[in-house]
This record gives structure tokens, C-alpha cells and sequence, in this order.
């Protein structure tokens, strides 16, 4: 039911009772507008295909793009817009079930958009993973090499990372409230509940909300001025408990100063408390110039055996569970002993430092400041701080200066738009005998890879990394060898 506001608070009973001495409203009154007509359509639902958000739903010659749905559905939609080349639509019902559909634990999955596959069983979600893996490689590699995907143990409670939205509260009740984009939209759904994330995460989203609720703190949108809180960052280390928390602010000034900022500082882990100023509001909320408001500059997270002390501009995976299971692969495809390494768009070194026994030295490249200046201090702190050579940099600018030494093994770890041509140029030219391929976006792979090929590489062996159950993302890892 919407609020009863002045815009449609129905009229008092007296006024809706027609008599000669009040008629009803006549020709003064614009006549009501009609009601809204559902552009209902019928579709069947498609194989997964790596990278599209969302199960693509086949109506006459078009694909759209929903949630909660599974291949083989028999589904009604109805689309939100009609703009590019797989247009969003929402489910509106199922009228066939597919053989793989399961009851997904999650009520908002229609609404929130982010877990598209979570109605599907997850053996056959890795199924058809890897039947979607082996098309979209076909030009590159053949089927043989392609290993079957590595799930996740659980494909719940794996996301130690939150990054929730903030919005007003609807209705007259004033304060804010946390949760994700509404699939295709900039409305933000509730996530207090949400089965992805660890259970760290979400007590810390309550208590952060509790906190919030009590103070003049106010939440921006993106067409008003008004308001302070674009969202929260979050990411928990499940080994120790300990808590990143940093606030997304309009302004460096928070409201309700110090008192808002002890509370939130006092809340049960909370390592380090942290601001990051943006005036505007964007899609993407944790862009902007960072201060720390308590606690320590950096978080330390338990991978691989190791800890990783990281500060919050830098990069580091959103499932620890799953970027354990991601090193694991890409050091199963390094020789046992070499002399050099290069890891390329390196972030903290993960790869670098958790593959230390097997190099005798090595050099990670990175352009995003912290994630250099996080690598650097915990190399001062290392038995072996000579051992790994930290540069900071764009990839591209920064290949001239890795001629010497020659490296045995390259590891390349891109963004999802892959790498500047210049830098597998480099590589083709000084032909490295290893170059192993972490790919978060299929395209970059198949682009990238394809340069690599003519360039004098073979691809010999491929795996992937179910990192996010229940999305159309894959982390592929591709060993290159020199012909």
C-alpha cells in the first residue's frame, strides 16, 4: 500500500458521499489517468552465457535479461526498456519450471538482480559454466584442455565484502536505510538478509544501521543535493573477526561529528573506521579521496596462510574463500622452482608472496597507489623484504623498465577490460616461457589471448574459479607457453 501522503491521502468520507448540494466534480476536474498496461511477454529461458547480467530469455528473436530464473523455464516477463542488445525485464511468472530449478532462499531475487542463478541447483550451474567456458574459448583452445570448474564449498555466506547503498527512508518515518540497486534501476532494495554474504557482514550492516538511525546523518540520491551518506563499505577478515568499515560521504565533514564517529569506532571488530569523500553520487560509490577517522590505516585478512594488511582504496577479492581457491590454481600452473617472476597488475601481491618458495626473486607491477604502498609495508615487515621488487605504475608505461632480468614466469591479472596492447606486445617481443592469464572478463581473454597465439603462444591448459555462485561471472585462469 503507497504512504498516505497529500498527493493520494484518500478524501474524507463526507466528501465522497454525492447529493444535490454537492455533486460531484465535473468539468473542473482532469480525468483520472489510466492505469498502466503490463507489456507482458513470453519467453523460454537460455543456457548461461559468461558475462551477460542475467538469464537471457528468449522472446520471438530478442534476448532479454532477468533474474530468478533457470535454463529451460518457461517464464512471462515483462521488460523494463527495450535499449541495447539484451535488454533488463522483470519476472513477472513462472509458467514452466526448468529440470534444475530449485527453491531459492532468497525473496528479494526477482527485485535486487545480483544472484541471477540462485533458483538453479549448483551442480548445474557449474555444468553449465563449463559448457559456456568451452564455447565462448572454442576459437582459442580445444574442449580436452578445459577442466571442469572449481566451486566454492558453500555457495553461501562466501562474500566477506558489502557494499551497500544508501537511501531515504520512504514515507513520513525520517532517517535512511541500507541495501542494493533494484535490477535495471537506481531504487535500493533491503539486504539486511541476504544469503551471500558471511554473517559477519551483515551483523555489521545492522549494527552500522543502528547507529545511524540514532544520529543527523541523512542519505544523498542521486537527483538531490540534499543529504550526506551515498553508502558503506564493508569487508570482514572471517578468520580474526576484524572489520574494514568506511563510510561514503559527501563531504569530509560528517555529521553528527566525533559522537557518530565513536559509535560507529566502538561497534564489535571494527578495525579501522574510514571515509571516503565524493560530492557527487555515482553507480559506482567508493571512488573518492579517503581519510581515516579511527583505528588503523590497515585491515589485516588471513589468505593462503599469510596476512595481507590492507587499506581501503586498494583492491582485494570480495570471497576469501574464493581468491584462496584462485591462488591455489594459478600456482598449480607454475613450475616447482624458477628463478624470476613477474606479476603484472599485481594489486597487494597475493600471487607474488603466496608463490615465495618456488622464485628466487620477482617484480609486481601496480597502478593503484595503495595497493603499492599495502605491498611495500608488508614486505618491510617480511624475512625477505629484497626478494619482491614493488613498482608503481600503469602496466603499460611501466614494461620498458622489466628487460632485465628476463622473466621465467609472467603472471597477468587485467581488469575486466583486459590489457593495453603495449603490454602484450612486450611480452610476445621478450617471450617469457610462462605466462599464466587470470581473466575476470571473457571478452579481454579471448582478445588478449588471440594476440597472444599469433604471437607465438599455445594455450595448454585451462581452469576456472567459480568465484561468485549464482552470477554469470567466472575467474579463468589460462597457462600461455612458448612455441
Amino acid at each position: 500500500m503507497p504512504p498516505r501522503n497529500k498527493k493520494n491521502r484518500p478524501a474524507s468520507r463526507k466528501a465522497r458521499v454525492s447529493s444535490p448540494q454537492n455533486p460531484p466534480p465535473m468539468a473542473t476536474q482532469e480525468p483520472p489517468k489510466p492505469a498502466k498496461t503490463l507489456e507482458l511477454r513470453d519467453g523460454e529461458v537460455q543456457p548461461i552465457v559468461l558475462g551477460v547480467p542475467g538469464a537471457r530469455v528468449k522472446v520471438g528473436h530478442r534476448h532479454y535479461t532477468v533474474s530468478a530464473a533457470v535454463p529451460g523455464d518457461k517464464v512471462q516477463i515483462e521488460p523494463i526498456h527495450h535499449k541495447g542488445d539484451t535488454p533488463p525485464a522483470r519476472l513477472r511468472q513462472l509458467v514452466s519450471a526448468g529440470p534444475d530449478r530449485v527453491q531459492a532462499p532468497c525473496t528479494l531475487l526477482n527485485r535486487c538482480g545480483a544472484c541471477t542463478w540462485q533458483a538453479q541447483s549448483y551442480t548445474s550451474q557449474l555444468e553449465d559454466k563449463h559448457k559456456a567456458l568451452v564455447n565462448a574459448l572454442g576459437g582459442l583452445c580445444s574442449a580436452n584442455i578445459i577442466a571442469p570448474i572449481k566451486g566454492l564449498r558453500s555457495p553461501f555466506g562466501y562474500r566477506t565484502r558489502l557494499l551497500a547503498q544508501a537511501a531515504p527512508k520512504t514515507g513520513k518515518s525520517r532517517g535512511l536505510r541500507m541495501g542494493f540497486y533494484q535490477r535495471g534501476t537506481m531504487e535500493v532494495v533491503a539486504t539486511g538478509g541476504c544469503p551471500v554474504q558471511h554473517p559477519l557482514t551483515l551483523a555489521m550492516l545492522v549494527m552500522v544501521e543502528q547507529v545511524l538511525a540514532a544520529s543527523p546523518v541523512r542519505a544523498t540520491t542521486i537527483k538531490s543535493p540534499n543529504g550526506w551518506l551515498h553508502g558503506i563499505n564493508i569487508r570482514v577478515d572471517p578468520q580474526s573477526g576484524a572489520t574494514e568499515l568506511t563510510l561514503m560521504g559527501r563531504t569530509h565533514k560528517v555529521p553528527g561529528g566525533q559522537n557518530v564517529i565513536d559509535r560507529l569506532a566502538a561497534l564489535p571488530g571494527v578495525s579501522g573506521l574510514h571515509l571516503s569523500i565524493n560530492p557527487k553520487r555515482s553507480s559506482y560509490l567508493n571512488d573518492g579521496d579517503i581519510k581515516r577517522l579511527h583505528g588503523k590505516r590497515r585491515t589485516g585478512f588471513h589468505l593462503g596462510g599469510q596476512v595481507f594488511n590492507v587499506s581501503p582504496g586498494a583492491f582485494f577479492q570480495t570471497s576469501i574463500q574464493g581468491a584462496e581457491l584462485l591462488a591455489e590454481t594459478v600456482l598449480d600452473m607454475m613450475p616447482e622452482r624458477f628463478d624470476t617472476l613477474t606479476d603484472l597488475y599485481g594489486g597487494v601481491g597475493i600471487f607474488a608472496r603466496l608463490s615465495h618458495e618456488r622464485w628466487r626473486r620477482a617484480v609486481v607491477v601496480e597502478s593503484n597507489p595503495n595497493s603499492i604502498e599495502d605491498l611495500k609495508h608488508d614486505l618491510s615487515r617480511s624475512d625477505t623484504p629484497g626478494r619482491i621488487k614493488a613498482l608503481a605504475g600503469k602496466v603499460e608505461e611501466m614494461v620498458d623498465q622489466l628487460h632485465e632480468p628476463a622473466p621465467d614466469v609472467v603472471v597477468i591479472d587485467p581488469p575486466r577490460s583486459g590489457c593495453h596492447p603495449r603490454v602484450i606486445g612486450h611480452l610476445t617481443d621478450q617471450r617469457p616461457p610462462v605466462i599464466i592469464y587470470v581473466a575476470c572478463g571473457i571478452d579481454a581473454l579471448k582478445r588478449d589471448g588471440a594476440a597472444l597465439l599469433e604471437g607465438g603462444y599455445r594455450i595448454d591448459r585451462v581452469e576456472a574459479v567459480d568465484m561468485f555462485p549464482h552470477t554469470s561471472h567466472l575467474e579463468t585462469v589460462a597457462r600461455f607457453v612458448a612455441i
